[in-house]
């Protein structure tokens, strides 16, 4: 039987036949995801920030939103007026940190229309990056010619094309954490003597912490990922990460003249009432139950202990359990699990292969089986079951090698 398979795969017809297959079905979801943008991106949160720029505390806004008390702002006329219009009234749910709603400043300063069209374009843009840099990062080991099939089944496939199509931020966050992983990882080896090559290394560690913080506008996907840089012992660039948000947050408590805690406190009030509403993570099967921070919280030791603790040569494994741990971990719809194409890099390196047909079937349920059954209660449970059982599998080889110690040369 292998040997069937074998002289099939070696048959450059069977690769141009699927290199079709795939390019047809990534050109409609294409199509199809911009069409969806560009008529609703709903997601976006441009009315939030847009509050946010022009004075208008929006955490008040969202935990007591009404028609009557929309600010006098022509930018959230348009916005509420054209979902009004379409029979689909919106409701502002500033679930972001005010850092976070401030990354959308150039994009609130515009109207609504052509603010959509813009980030529709940055997310065009965005997708592009994701597939040019994991070919040099979390899957460079991915065989060439199954490369090329794996970014078009992202593209394929019903999270990608509905992330596109509400206008949401994991496109765009992902794409600033992998630049931020490559600009890190630029000039790794090179001396450090000269003034320029010292020049040069802070320029990467400040760029690359820049990126890092602009990751953080879908924390909920990307915090777990940033420790990455933990692991890499990269501690420069996760504390300049940081910086922008501690200064923008101090900057809209002055503006909204409200205390500094309420800044972290109200956005995390407003995205309490979506724990119960996503799809297969531990809110969804809890039902918003209180005790859920508690699940996540220790989800999120979990991966900062693995981050000090694994060994050396270990990045594609990390990467993977941090990225299905998160879309678990808190509030996630399906159009956020596209990242789980970045799973595919670890059984490249030729470990767990037992595990990979049970993941490509996952895969597969996720991307597109949930879409035809339209995520019905069935639908959800058994492509759960598989998930969980991925989860699983990927945190017992984390945690055997965990035990295993981490080498005491933190050098790169």
């Amino acid at each position: 039987m292998k040997g069937r398979i074998g002289r099939v795969t070696a048959d450059k017809k069977f690769w141009a036949a699927l290199y079709i297959l795939m390019a047809l079905l990534a050109v409609i979801s294409v199509y199809e995801g911009i069409c969806n943008a560009l008529e609703m991106s709903q997601d976006f949160q441009y009315d939030a920030a847009c509050a946010l720029i022009n004075g208008y505390d929006p955490y008040d806004l969202s935990l007591d939103f009404s028609a009557d008390r929309i600010p006098d702002i022509e930018g959230l006329k348009q916005f509420y007026g054209y979902f009004e219009s379409m029979g689909t009234p919106q409701k502002m749910e500033a679930n972001q940190f005010p850092s976070l709603l401030y990354i959308l400043t150039p994009y609130a300063l515009l109207p609504y229309i052509p603010a959509r069209i813009l980030w529709l374009i940055t997310n065009l843009l965005s997708t592009g990056v994701i597939i040019g840099i994991l070919r040099y990062t979390f899957m460079k080991r991915t065989d060439e010619r199954l490369y090329p099939v794996f970014m078009m089944l992202m593209l394929a496939g019903t999270p990608w094309r509905n992330q596109l199509g509400v206008g949401q931020h994991t496109l765009f966050a992902v794409a600033c954490f992998l630049l931020a992983v490559l600009v890190s990882d630029t000039g790794d080896g090179a001396e450090d003597g000269a003034f320029q090559d010292r020049k040069r290394k802070a320029l990467r560690i400040v760029g690359a912490g820049l990126l890092l913080s602009l990751s953080y506008l879908k924390y909920t996907v990307t915090a777990p990922l940033a420790l990455y840089f933990i692991y890499r012992r990269r501690w420069k660039e996760f504390a300049i990460s940081l910086v922008p948000h501690i200064v923008l947050t101090g900057v809209a408590a002055y503006e909204l003249k409200a205390p500094y805690i309420d800044m972290l406190t109200k956005p995390l009030k407003v995205a309490s009432a979506l724990t119960g509403e996503g799809s297969i993570d531990v809110g969804a099967l809890t039902r918003g139950a209180s005790w859920t921070v508690v699940v996540t919280g220790l989800i999120m030791l979990f991966i900062l202990a693995a981050a000090l603790m694994l060994p050396d040569g270990n990045d594609e494994l990390f990467i993977s359990t941090a990225a299905l741990l998160a879309l678990v971990m808190t509030y996630h719809r399906t159009y956020d699990f596209f990242i789980m194409i970045i799973v595919f890099g670890y059984f490249a390196t030729g470990r767990m292969r037992a595990a990979e047909i049970i993941y490509l079937i996952t895969t597969f349920a996720i991307f597109f089986v949930l879409r035809i059954y339209n995520e019905s209660v069935i639908s959800l449970t058994v492509s759960g079951a598989l998930y969980y059982a991925c989860v699983i599998a990927f945190v017992v080889i984390m945690t055997e090698n965990m035990i295993k110690g981490r080498s005491t040369d933190n050098e790169r």
